[in-house]
């Protein structure tokens, strides 16, 4: 293992330290034990140096929709995920030592900072037998299923906090919850533990918050040799040539960012939409397109399920740069509530995969976008530099509302409405509301502060804000998803 025991010190030293120094919590060290035991090892024990598992997730019936294979050497890892659903669609995430990354189905690899961060490296630590080695805190009893738990809540420094309901009579984890009541919450229900070797078990099947899917993993090759390459990105699938990279005008209204791009030769009008996860057209645009179609599935929107189509592109032309070999998804805009998309003349939204592989600058108030090699040097950019949380597909940044409030803003360039947050804001800080919506009193980025704005409840979780079109046409903007952060300077729009 080359890093284990500093990835592992990294994680857990300082918080050890300061344990030690206060009283140990006998009743929680003792049901950690008693887990040691019932699993017959811990992580940095040396009985497993690297580990190798294949699995899969199903539905509610039994069907495999997801296979993966999640590889580790220590606490470095590189997991690989195929949607059997969409043509066997691959998507990649890890952890290299320095950097979490991950790589969606074009090969676009951005970095991973922020919340999620936090979140991967528990689950990490969850998944290989690393909790027991951590400060616990006994916080009482609870009934899991049908059986009376233990409760431990053990710290990490650079993770979040993980609460552990341990069976008493055989130390197995019936269930763990990471982040409790943070923004990345999320509940493992533990079904079963499986022998990798006699004597020494892992987690083998458990199911997460309410979703009845099942992740089982199947087979376990441990000690296996595991190279530098192995825990790196695969290349990419999509490329991207660039010109001169000299600005080309899009449009603005008043609710929308659009631009022209040209798809197999066909002009199209689209949405400039950084709240979209990928790059979606109208049905009727991707038949004119002649786009084939690889796969048939059902994605679940703001509003609601839709069927979707993924299909696959040659070339994808916007101002002087083109996209080649891109995957891309369909589905019929003259239905639901995006309707209103085909009917204001729309083909489709361009979202994260046009920004994935590049850095786009987008001055709103001049109308100009220029699409730039993610090598171009940015050391002298003078806009507020923000790093930027690319896990969902969309940019979500640290904001402060009404001087006191942290949140999660997702910055959407696609959605013409207000602010909106959800109901666990609501609920937290007692917002009076007006059939649903509210007056904020102040939204700021950093030292940038906005005042008097706008703002309506819609199904967002935790600490989460939307923040649209109505907000972000305040500034210009250079995305520089390739590493992971944003430069954003105030415009003159004042309306």
């Amino acid at each position: 293992m080359r890093t284990t025991v500093a990835l592992l010190c990294a994680l857990i030293c300082p918080v050890s330290a300061a344990a030690a120094a206060d009283s140990v919590d006998a009743q929680a060290q003792a049901l950690l034990a008693k887990h040691t035991a019932y699993v017959g090892w811990q992580f940095g024990d040396g009985t497993f140096r690297t580990m190798r598992i294949t699995g899969a997730i199903s539905d509610d019936k039994g069907k495999p929709d997801t296979a993966f294979v999640l590889l580790y050497d220590g606490l470095l890892f590189h997991n690989t995920y195929t949607d059997l659903k969409r043509g066997g669609s691959k998507e990649h995430i890890g952890f290299t030592g320095n950097l979490f990354w991950q790589t969606n189905a074009n090969g676009f690899t951005v970095p991973i900072y922020g919340d999620y961060a936090k979140f991967l490296a528990s689950e990490t630590v969850l998944l290989n037998e690393g909790t027991t080695e951590l400060p616990g805190t006994y916080r009482g009893t609870k009934t899991v299923d049908g059986k009376a738990t233990g409760i431990v809540r053990v710290a990490l420094t650079n993770g979040d906090t993980i609460d552990l309901y341990v069976d008493p009579d055989t130390g197995a984890y019936v269930q763990a919850t990471i982040d409790p009541d943070g923004a990345y919450e999320t509940t493992f229900h533990i079904r079963s533990y499986q022998e990798v070797v006699p004597g020494k078990k892992m987690m083998a099947t458990y199911t997460e918050d309410d979703d009845s899917s099942v992740h089982a993993l199947t087979k376990f090759e441990p000690n296996l040799t595991v190279s530098n390459d192995d825990l790196h990105p695969p290349p990419q699938a999509a490329s991207w040539t660039f010109g001169d990279g000299s600005p080309f005008p899009f449009t603005m209204t008043h609710t929308r960012m659009a631009v022209d791009a040209t798809v197999n030769g066909v002009k199209g009008k689209f949405i400039l939409d950084t709240g979209a996860d990928g790059i979606v057209f109208d049905d009727r645009f991707a038949s004119r397109a002649n786009l084939p179609s690889v796969a048939s599935d059902s994605a679940y929107m703001i509003y609601g399920e839709v069927k979707t189509r993924l299909r696959k592109t040659q070339t994808i032309a916007i101002g002087n740069a083109t996209l080649h070999d891109a995957l891309v998804y369909s589905q019929d805009f003259g239905n639901g509530e995006d309707g209103d998309i085909r009917s204001e003349g729309y083909d489709g939204l361009l979202g994260y995969d046009v920004f994935a592989g590049t850095v786009v600058r987008l001055n709103v108030y001049g109308s100009t976008m220029a699409i730039l090699d993610p090598n171009t040097d940015l050391s002298g950019e003078k806009g507020l530099a923000v790093t930027v949380d690319l896990s969902g597909g969309s940019p979500i940044v640290p904001m402060t509302l009404n001087k006191s409030i942290p949140v999660s803003a997702m910055l959407d360039t696609g959605s013409p409405g207000l602010i909106f947050f959800g109901p666990d804001l609501m609920k937290k800080y007692h917002f009076a509301t007006f059939n649903g919506c509210a007056n904020i009193d102040t939204l700021a980025i950093g030292p940038i502060v906005y005042t008097d704005e706008s703002a309506c409840q819609y199904g967002l979780s935790a600490d989460y804000m939307l923040v649209g079109f109505d907000f972000l046409r305040h500034f210009d903007f250079v995305f520089d998803y390739p590493h992971g952060r944003m430069f954003m300077t105030p415009n003159k729009n004042k309306n």
